[in-house]
This record gives C-alpha cells, structure tokens and sequence, in this order.
C-alpha cells in the first residue's frame, strides 16, 4: 500500500507536534500506511492519501491536488484565534471559509478535545465529518523526576512557554507576586524563548524573586524536575475551552503541581479525579494565592503524586492508549490496511 504523505511546512513540526505526529506514525505503520513527510506539493502524488497539520495547508493541497484524499490534525481554531488575537472581523471571515471548505473535503479529522468535537458539531451541523479525539501531549512519565529532593517542600514556582496573550503572563506574574507576600521563600522561573520579552513585563511588574532562561526542548524534562507548581493560566474563551495545552502533560511528566484555571474543558473533567492539582476559578491574584496557599498547608510526598499522575496518564495522558482508536478512526475513513 502506498505510503500517506504528511503535507506540512518544516515549521509546523516543532517541539509541540512532533509527539502528537508520531503517535499517527505510528498507528499508520500498524495498518501497513508509513506516514511520510513531503513538505513540497509537487512531490505529492495527484490521488495521494494525504495528512495536513492546519487548514491552509489544507486548502493548498484542495486547490493543486483536488483529487488526493484529506485528513486533518485540527490543532486549534483558526478563525476565533484570528478574530481574538488580530481583532480583525477580515482575517476571520477568510479563515472561516478556508476552515468550511477544507472541512467539507475531508475524510476525517483529528480533534484534540471533545469540546472541539462538540464546537465543530454546533458551527457546522450539516456537517458529517467523522473525527477522532486524541489530547496534545508531549512528554512521557519521568518518575526519578518526582523524587528530586526537597522537590515538594520548598514553593518553587515554573512557568514554560511562550508569551503569546492566550498564556496570561500578566496574571502569571501577578498571581506568583501575591503569592510570594505571603510565601516569602517562593521563587518564580519563566522557562521561555521570549527572554527580552520575560525581562520588560518582570521589570515593568516589579515581580520579585523571578529567573528567567531558556532550555531546548531535549532538556525541559530534566529542567522541570526542579519545580514544585508550574503555572497554567488560561481565560475563559472558545479558543482555550477547546484546547489541550502540551505544557500540562509536561508539568505532570516531571512531577509538577499545575496551578491552572478551568478554561481547557476537556482538562477540567477528566483531570478532576487527580489530586494534586490547583484548580483555579479565574484570574484574580487573591484568588490564585489562596489555592496555592491551601495546597501548601498540605503535606505531600513523592510516592504519592507519582501514584495520581501515573493513573492520569494511563487513563488519558498516555498516547499508547489512543492507538486503537486512532487505528479505528483510519480505517474506517478509508485508509485500508496493507
């Protein structure tokens, strides 16, 4: 059977894709389908079974390869993301019709969330597109991460990521500042690329006690080990209700207490059984202090976290679970077994 080809910028397999990517590699290669990377249009084939990572690169293939077959990893929502990050009502009708078209034409889509299944479903209700839900992870257990001494003694602090406005730096620093007036040994590391960027709204803030450094993506894992909270701020918005943030899937794997809100609905029930987490009801500085203040006048060992994050990622964090229903939902929309 011929390979499926992966029709994707070299840009769009970075540290947050590559773990999703490979899980569907590996599906396919179970079904006798090799998942192959072909970054230029040309090299794919007029009737090829093609994978796209986002709807232009969908389009592109619908426009110069009409008869290939789609499947799509819908990663996110394009036109609300466009329409609340840019505020452009243009960009947000020219997504939208990229996004209707593409979908229409799809066999399948992969969808990170059962809220993206539901605001698919509610947008689009003429719409039979058969999807299959897998959530963005990219890290596996590290359990020696989770016996770091002193790891759950001391209140230090992590955020990993980015400083797009979705990821509420303001707030993260805000919060970590009424949390270090009454923690006074609390410390706060922003473990991001944007280091200019960190710099001015800490010093803009006057956040105390804040490092900020950047690590590959290889070393993350290690890095993390040292914290005890990571920070995972989100506001209540279509585009973060849908989504499955990498950065929690990595706190968890190294030991880390999220301190998040309840955006990321997916998140919110099927993490709800597991303890520790620093569930937060928005925003607001006290409110944030007074969590982490009542997980701190807990105890906690090692042994203990690393028993409840296990059971989260056997039941919903580990990509080796969803083999089967990814091996299901190809076949079932055409990608016939070798």
């Amino acid at each position: 059977m011929p390979d499926v080809h992966l029709f994707a910028p070299p840009a769009q397999l970075n540290d947050a894709t590559r773990h999703y990517v490979a899980s569907l590699a590996g599906a396919l290669a179970e079904l006798g389908r090799p998942l192959t990377h072909t970054p230029d249009l040309a090299d794919i084939p007029p009737r090829a079974d093609v994978l796209t990572l986002e709807c232009k690169s969908a389009a592109r293939l619908g426009l110069h390869r009409p008869r290939a077959r789609l499947w799509q990893w819908l990663q996110g929502l394009y036109p609300e993301e466009a329409r609340w990050q840019f505020d452009s009502r243009l960009r947000e009708f020219a997504w939208n019709r990229l996004e209707a078209w593409t979908l229409r034409r799809s066999q399948g889509a992969l969808m990170v969330s059962q809220a993206m299944q539901q605001h698919y479903a509610a947008k689009y209700p003429g719409l039979r597109l058969d999807s299959a839900v897998m959530p963005c992870v990219n890290a596996t257990l590290a359990p020696d991460a989770f016996h770091v001494p002193g790891k759950y003694t001391r209140p230090a602090f992590v955020y990993a990521g980015g400083l797009q406005r979705w990821q509420c730096m303001d707030a993260t620093l805000a919060a970590f500042a009424a949390i270090q007036a009454r923690l006074p040994e609390a410390t706060l590391t922003l473990l991001t690329a944007d280091r200019e960027q960190a710099c001015a709204r800490v010093r803009q803030l006057g956040t105390p006690a804040t490092t900020i450094a950047y690590v590959p993506a290889a070393e993350l894992p290690r890095a993390l080990a040292a914290f005890k909270y990571g920070f995972m701020l989100r506001e209540d918005h279509v585009v973060n209700r849908v989504a499955t943030p990498t950065k929690v899937s990595s706190y968890m794997a190294a030991g880390v207490i999220p301190v998040m809100t309840r955006a990321a609905q997916d998140f919110a029930q099927r993490l709800a059984p597991t303890a520790p987490i620093v569930w937060l009801d928005g925003l607001d500085a006290a409110h944030i202090q007074q969590r982490v203040l009542a997980q701190e006048a807990c105890a906690l060992d090692a042994a203990t976290v690393l028993t409840a994050y296990r059971a989260a990622f056997e039941r919903y964090l580990d990509h080796a679970a969803y083999r089967p229903v990814l091996r299901d939902f190809f076949l079932r929309t055409g990608l016939a077994a070798a």
